[in-house]
Parts: structure tokens; sequence; C-alpha cells
């Protein structure tokens, strides 16, 4: 049997001024989706219907948006969706401290299951991608850790938290770094962020760890047991991303709006990418409407123009108003004859008439939700 486990990012929020309320995995993605959507469905698409979520802060966006599983099918009697959130403790009171933190009752959960292998993902990667193959080749070759990567050039705006491979052969991971900007002009060996292994190899691995991200599970658990476990590595050679920061958020979320692109993530050998439903009307388009190469999610109203822009659901775009290379999430109004160039809005924004604000390609501007600007 097969459990995989998904570790919400320890690291700090998606937003960088510190605004946003909610963790990397449950950040909008090409309008309708969320990032930890791809995880989600990676698994189940690949007949593994346990599975943990390992969170760390900010999650309650999280859960609202996966609840109990209905859409991916993972609200049933065995299996399912299990959190692991960290305990909030008062100072004055004791807890047990082999258990207080999310991986160790993980952990603890997984030791009296009946699982065998342990799939163990980071949910802010994006890919799509068929876990099966990947087990099945670790299962033959007998490696203790396979590990799972992409030859690709970096994203500037990860270089910093990227963990890369070196391997022996294309085949025995003998190293684990971070990226940096003098990276080869070929791509580099860039880890997906995840990991096979049975069950009793990733208790050894993380033993003693109260809580964990896929950056320090790959940087140094993983790097100090090279020399006494077999790494291997596996190739995926389908489109993907890490979103890590607000300039790639942006660069991914455009990248979208290639039709290439997208039907290579979308699209990937008839695999389905699977998100939380949401009962709303069909986008309405006004009679003075304009749309130009953009992704617009449905419930919204459209009455003004939008150029290559990513457009959530429930937006208003009034009469006039101008959206150029834009990223508008839920509820986001647009007031007449505003105009935005390279914005990134979050949930319920709004601009009022008649301004204009405008970023760049290279520094997107963000709003924090629920902004009058």
């Amino acid at each position: 049997m097969y459990t995989g486990l998904c570790l919400s990012d320890p690291h700090p929020d998606y937003y960088s001024d510190g605004s946003g309320l909610r963790t990397l995995s449950a950040t909008r993605f090409a309008g309708r989706y969320r990032v930890v959507d791809f995880m989600l469905s990676n698994m189940v698409n690949a007949g593994i219907y346990d599975i943990g979520m390992i969170l760390n802060s900010h999650y309650q966006s999280l859960i609202g948006h996966i609840g109990m599983g209905k859409e991916w099918g993972l609200a049933r009697k065995s299996g399912g969706i299990t959190f692991f959130p960290p305990y909030l403790t008062d100072e004055r009171q004791s807890v047990n401290s082999e258990i207080d933190g999310p991986l160790q009752r993980a952990v603890q959960s997984l030791s009296s299951a009946k699982t065998e292998y342990i799939v163990l993902v980071d949910s802010s990667m994006i890919y799509n991608m068929d876990y099966r193959r990947a087990i099945e080749a670790h299962r033959t070759s007998g490696a203790d850790v396979t590990a799972i990567y992409a030859k690709k050039r970096l994203d500037p705006g990860c270089c910093e938290n990227t963990v890369v491979f070196d391997i022996l052969n294309g085949e025995r991971v003998v190293g684990v770094g971070l990226a940096s900007d003098s990276a080869p002009a070929d791509g580099c060996n860039v880890s997906l962020g995840a990991y096979i292994m049975q069950k009793k190899i990733f208790f050894q691995l993380v033993a003693g760890e109260k809580n964990c991200g896929m950056l320090r599970f790959s940087r140094t658990l993983l790097a100090e047991a090279l020399g006494r476990l077999r790494v291997l590595a596996y190739e995926f050679k389908g489109y993907s991303a890490q979103i890590c920061s607000v300039e790639t958020f942006f660069q991914h979320n455009m990248e979208m709006l290639d039709s290439e692109k997208r039907n290579a993530l979308f699209n990937f050998e008839n695999r389905r990418i699977l998100t939380s439903r949401r009962d709303t009307l069909p986008t309405k388009y006004g009679q003075s409407a304009e749309i130009t190469n953009s992704i617009i999610a449905d419930g919204c109203q459209i009455e003004g123009t939008v150029v290559n822009s990513v457009i959530c659901r429930n937006v208003l775009i009034k009469p006039g108003a101008v959206v150029k290379d834009c990223i508008l999430q839920g509820g986001t109004v647009v007031e007449k004859n505003a105009e935005l160039g390279w914005i990134i809005t979050d949930r319920s924004v709004i601009i009022s008439e008649n301004r204009k604000l405008i970023g760049a390609n290279t520094y997107p501007a963000h709003i924090a939700r629920e902004r009058v600007i």
C-alpha cells in the first residue's frame, strides 16, 4: 500500500510584504486552480487515496479549499485526506515534546498503518505526472530512495530556494545543493520535491523532526544520508514549475497564456487536474468588453478591456477600465476608466474609478487583500 504525504511549506509566505494570509500551496493558479491541486491530482490519478497534509502556518485557506477532499475522491471511509496542523499552545501549558510537531504526529499515525511505501511531495510544485511509473521504477531498481527531478533551466526568482542534484552516470544522486546564479546554461538537475521510499526509511530520515519543509528534508536530512542510502534519480520530462516568490507566481501564471505550455500541463497524457467546485454563473461579457489572449474564470462580469491577463472567479471589470498583463484574484472590482498594468491583486480588492496603477514586467506590484485603492 502507498501513502502520500504533502509538505505544506514552512518557509515564509509567498507574499513578500507579509500581508498574505495563506500558505503557498493555497495560492491561486491559472484562474480557477490552487497550487495544491496538482499534487493531490497526481496522487489520486496514480491510485493513491491515503494522503496526509503536513501543515505549518496560515493554513485556513488551504483546509477551506480541500475540505473533505470530495472533488478528488478522498471523502471515503478508508483512507482519504488527513490534516496535521501545528498545535497552538500557551507557554504555561505542557506538551509532549516528542509528538507536538505535525510531522511527528503524521509519523505516529503511519506507524500503525499497513502502508509500505511513502510518496513525499512538496505542495508548492506544479506539474502533471503519473507517479505509478516512478513507483514501479523505484521497486525494480532496489533503491532506498527515488528522487524525482527535471533537467531544466532555473527560474531567476527561485535560485535561493531551488534544490538541485548532482547525479552520477544519470542514475545515482551523489550530491544535494542549492542553485546559484552561475548555474550551467544548459540547465540543472532540479528537484521536483518528490521522493519515493519505504516507510521505515522515511521514519529513519525524519527521526526527531517536529516539523520539516521540503528544503530541509532535501538539503539536510537526505544530503546527510547519501553515504548510507542508495538514492536514485528519476527524470520527469514534462512541464514543471515552482512557486516560491511573487515574481515566479506572476511568471508561471502568465506562462499559461501560452497554449503550448498550458496544454503541456493540463492536457498531458489526458490526465485531469481536479479542483474544488464553485457553483457560480458563467462569466458575462458586456457589449463594450474586449478580451485578448487572457484566461477568465467563471462568475466574472467583464465590460472593459482585458489583455494578456489571468482573471480569477467573481471579478468585476467595469466599462472603460483597461487591464493589461495582470493577475486579478477572486472578488476584485476594477471601477470605470481605471487602468492596470503588471498588477497582482489579492482577494476582494477594489480599484477606484480613474485610478492608474502600473508595475513592471520584472517586478509586478502586489495589492494586499481587501484594500481599496
